[in-house]
């Protein structure tokens, strides 16, 4: 199956008309991330009145581990299809086909050494729970090829309905649960029923029906080495963060953890809505343009300019907003966490500037870069948290900073080396956008310490707020207008009706 749609289109149609559907998936895209965030956040308020920690916990550790073999079943295959530029329905119905082989033999393994996971815990409870949590596996990796079919080709629209249907089925399932007494088995139902009926949504809605089992499973081979470094870059990039929290948990004790896993849940909730959506729709849409090189590179700095003219805002919002923010949603015991916050958010700054790198470099068939980018911030994580032992939260911090910096720096050589993108056009790309949030930051601080001191937490996030917004709105209008026009140009394109 070639893409014979872009064939019939100049290459300037072409670009219009790839510029109109990915800010459509876009919207779809953060439809799908923020709904799954909101829905496990306000599921988590409901079932934490009726269970146990040690239920959350015994559930945390359990599918910590059926993630991470999740990595190579359900994403093995997904990127590869979607980077390839020319592919037949046999690389779908072969990936299809190894994904539900690699999902026994995944299963089976997880079988056999959940019972050692149980006895290095001290809760043979993880056995039981690690294995019912492990079927999930044998749905989810043949549902990401289908999923892999919808991101090809831009069907954002029913990945985020799928993944709406079921959260929502999954979170409605886990409460009752909950209410009829099952305790912990509440979280495996939630948990479950999300994954399958999740999936049963895609394969009913999908018209991906030549998709099937076949024999024939030569055309993986087309589709092995990529995927096999773009599983390599992701697991690495999944063990970084994980690590970072283990060692915070080990070194620096429970309470700063807590205070640095409520800074991280928000703001990952928060880049899930945004950022993450932006990420999602990159690949496929600039793997489109992979034969045009110039239309390739100005797609990549379209996308990197309207990045960080709507996200830096946004960050830079929720990070000097923090204090009130946490106050006013979790209680005033919770305000320790407003620095974390704030320095988590000022870090994403270097994140959004580095969003549109690595779907560049893995449209153009350099996952490789990506793939020892991620390697290498591991190999730095682990050796940092041996030789300093996390010995306060803000070396904690600067560690976690140094992995973000590391990556950026990275993925910036790669692209000077592999697409001859120069350093500098990489930063006055983002410079206006940035330092008109920086600007926000000041005059929010600034207007906080004018402000009365028993001002209700509301009203101070409301005023701060609109100051920010302000400053912002009046910098980027004064001094980025050109920013602005990208951003202008997504909010039309999501107008417009299909």
């Amino acid at each position: 199956m070639r893409r014979a749609n872009d064939a019939t289109l100049s290459g300037k149609d072409l670009e219009v008309a790839l510029r109109h559907t990915a800010v459509k998936s876009i919207f779809w895209s953060g439809l799908e991330n923020g709904s799954t965030s909101l829905l496990a956040f306000l599921a988590l308020i409901v079932l934490a009145k009726f269970l146990q920690p040690t239920d959350f916990g015994v559930f945390s550790i359990s599918l910590a581990v059926v993630e991470i073999a999740g990595i190579f079943t359900n994403l093995i295959f997904h990127d590869a299809l979607v980077q390839r530029h020319t592919i037949t329905e046999s690389h779908f119905s072969g990936a299809f086909t190894v994904s539900i082989i690699l999902g026994l033999v995944v299963y089976a393994l997880l079988w056999v050494g959940f019972p050692y996971v149980a006895a290095l815990v001290g809760d043979d409870r993880v056995s039981d729970v690690g294995r019912v949590l492990g079927l999930g596996l044998l749905v989810t990796g043949p549902a990401g090829v289908l999923a892999a079919r919808q991101s090809r080709e831009f069907g954002f629209r029913l990945l985020a309905i799928r993944t709406l249907a079921g959260r929502l089925c999954g979170s409605a399932l886990g409460i009752l649960s909950a209410l009829l007494g099952l305790g912990l088995w509440s979280l495996v139902i939630q948990y479950l029923a999300a994954m399958v009926l999740g999936a049963v949504t895609l394969l009913a809605c999908s018209p991906s029906h030549h998709i099937r089992i076949t024999a024939n499973l030569r055309p993986v081979g087309d589709l092995l080495r990529y995927s096999i470094t773009a599983i390599t870059a992701l697991a690495a990039g999944f063990l970084t963060k994980r690590i970072f929290v283990f060692g915070v948990g080990i070194f620096l004790g429970t309470e700063p953890a807590g205070f640095l896993n409520l800074a991280f849940r928000l703001v990952d909730t928060v880049w899930a809505v945004s950022a993450a959506a932006v990420s999602q729709v990159l690949l496929p849409t600039l793997s489109r343009l992979q034969q045009d090189r110039s239309r390739l590179l100005r797609a990549y700095r379209i996308s990197l300019k309207g990045a960080a003219a709507v996200l830096y805002p946004g960050f830079a919002s929720l990070g000097i907003l923090a204090p009130e923010l946490i106050q006013l949603l979790f209680g005033s015991k919770w305000t320790t966490a407003s620095p974390y916050v704030l320095v988590l958010s000022l870090l994403t700054f270097v994140q959004v500037a580095r969003l549109s790198a690595a779907p560049l470099l893995s449209a153009t068939g350099h996952m490789t870069d990506v793939c020892l980018s991620n390697t290498s911030t591991l190999v730095y994580m682990v050796a940092a948290i041996a030789l300093t032992h996390l010995s306060t939260d803000y070396v904690a911090l600067s560690i976690w900073a140094g992995s973000e910096i590391l990556i950026f720096v990275t993925l910036a050589l790669a692209l000077h080396v592999r697409l001859q993108v120069q350093f500098v056009q990489q930063l006055l790309d983002i410079l206006t956008p940035l330092l008109a949030a920086l600007s926000l930051i000041v005059v929010v601080q600034i207007s906080r310490n004018l402000l009365p001191v028993d001002l209700p937490p509301h009203w101070k996030l409301l005023e701060l707020g609109l100051i920010g917004a302000s400053t912002y709105v009046a910098l980027m209008f004064a001094f980025g207008r050109q920013f602005m026009d990208p951003v202008v140009g997504m909010a039309r394109a999501i107008l417009v009706k299909e």
